[in-house]
């Protein structure tokens, strides 16, 4: 085999691929299976034939409306907003210019925060039009009196404010201690309330680049302790669970520095969090998706305290392993395996057979319908945000890409000692790869798939499990650390 390796730049793909989620996934939560979208010529009429005739069956699916969209829950009014802007708006902007708070001061940032928080409750924030009426065919006109901004205006706006008018770092910090405060107050919300507040503690900054510099701001990471709320609630929605992932894996990337000596404390407990939530398999594959790469990030491996359970790399192994789940989870499940601290006590050679192993599934489905979907994304994409890639497992994305803590490159052939078993295993996922690169939507040879299926049945683990005390891969859930409760079994849909 000619020694081919994959390259391709590298942007951060959470927010991109979660907006799409949000915008299909509200019918599918809780299903693993995707909903056909075919559509034969006959469903394509002319565009003056039978217009009062419904799409045919399967087109249109029935949408729920959440109970947090009924939620109207105002804490705040237009008499409110005019009081801050007369009493306090002018010391509100003051304070935030001062070196030494005074009492007076923080009074007036508190009024601050109020303001800025609790205007996200305000209905008419999120009332754009009125309903139209029964039988109307003319445009809906605007509600009478409605602002013209929205909540992400608002968003935007003290998020610029935090930026530009704070300027000492004692009164930005004690703002942004109160933005959580009361940001953490409203987690009981109507649904998009709770949403851009949940974005907004994500995309705090307690510090910002120079003019001119290339550098992402610092992540405020108190806020961090908030969005855990967010996951461990099993009454928030998954949709707004990821919003909340989007903000911990900024944090995990960019802040939780090394110089900070709580980071892998912190890092540790975001782990903990995520790993019961993952081990749950009746959830949105998007969801599960987005847990693993969260949990990449983080760079945690173990139970801390207990170096002889594996957890994270067990649950992530799990995931892989598991034909049930959706393929999205597991490849992303297989790469977040190659941003974790690995080390030569960990048995790793049953975790890179099921990446094979999951490759060669992979293959198969493409094989049985080469057009049903783009099945190379799994494998590999010139641009990761726009897909999982198997082939990441095993390399960095680019050449500046660093694990947590910036220690090593991102992949399992990163990691010192780089092993036969996972050398072996990524040339059997290499060619897939190149597969896909080379010949797009067309099957895999029948003599490739042989020679795979000939590697998987030569190369069964004699030894299934990650260290002496961790369970066989795909035999039972992963062990929950000790001050989690294991989460109950659910039967899981199916991969396709």
């Amino acid at each position: 085999m000619p020694a081919r390796t994959v390259r391709c730049g590298s942007l951060s793909h959470t927010a991109v691929l979660c907006a799409w989620w949000l915008a299909v996934a509200p019918s599918a939560f809780g299903q693993n299976d995707k909903p056909s979208t075919n559509i034969q010529p006959d469903d394509v009429r002319a565009e003056a034939e039978d217009k009062d005739k419904p799409l045919p069956a399967g087109q249109i699916q029935d949408r729920q409306v959440l109970p947090e969209m009924e939620i109207d829950n105002e804490l705040y009014t237009d008499g409110d907003e005019k009081e801050f802007l007369r009493k306090y708006k002018t010391a509100f902007e003051k304070a935030l210019q001062s070196p030494a708070l005074t009492d007076d001061e923080k009074k007036a940032i508190d009024a601050g925060a109020k303001y800025h928080i609790y205007r996200f409750t305000m209905k008419k924030y999120r009332e754009e039009e009125a309903p139209p009426a029964k039988g109307a065919v003319a445009p809906v006109k605007p509600v009478a009196g409605a602002p013209k901004e929205r909540l992400h205006d608002l968003r935007k706006r003290l998020l610029d404010l935090i930026k530009l008018s704070a300027k000492t770092q004692v009164a930005r910090e004690y703002l942004l201690k109160q933005i959580i405060e009361r940001g953490g107050e409203l987690l009981d919300n109507n649904y998009v309330v709770r949403q851009n507040i949940i974005l907004l503690l994500g995309q705090l900054s307690s510090s910002y680049p120079a003019a001119g510099k290339n550098v992402d701001p610092t992540p405020y990471d108190a806020a961090y302790t908030v969005l855990l709320k967010v996951i461990k609630d099993d009454k928030q929605h998954e949709g707004l669970k990821v919003d909340a992932l989007i903000g911990l894996l900024r944090m995990c990337r960019i802040g939780l520095q090394p110089s900070d000596p709580n980071s892998d404390k912190k890092r540790a407990e975001i782990a903990m969090a995520l790993v019961p939530e993952l081990a749950k398999k009746n959830t949105h594959w998007w969801y599960q998706a987005r847990l693993t790469e969260c949990l990449g990030a983080a760079g945690v491996t173990y139970e801390p305290g207990n170096k002889s359970n594996p957890i994270v790399l067990q649950t992530l192994a799990e995931v892989v392993a598991d034909d049930q789940r959706h393929f999205q989870a597991r490849v992303e499940a297989a790469k977040a395996i190659g941003r974790l601290p690995l080390d030569n006590t960990l048995n790793m050679t049953p975790v890179v057979y099921h990446i094979v192993n999951l490759g060669y599934q992979i293959i198969q489905a493409n094989n049985a319908n080469p057009k049903k979907e783009p099945w190379g994304n799994y494998f590999f994409t010139p641009q990761p945000q726009l897909g999982f890639s198997l082939y990441y497992a095993f390399r960095a994305e680019n050449g500046t890409a660093r694990v947590a803590g910036g220690k090593r490159k991102p992949g399992l052939l990163e990691v010192l000692p780089v092993t036969k078993e996972v050398s072996d295993a990524y040339q059997q996922v290499l060619p897939m790869t190149l597969h896909f690169i080379d010949n797009p939507g067309k099957p895999v040879p029948a003599p490739q798939l042989n020679g795979i299926d000939v590697w998987l049945k030569g190369h069964v683990p004699a030894n299934n499990r990650i260290m002496s005390s961790s369970p066989p891969l795909g035999a039972k859930p992963a062990p929950a650390p000790a001050n989690v409760a294991p989460p109950q079994a659910v039967p899981a849909t199916g991969s396709r």
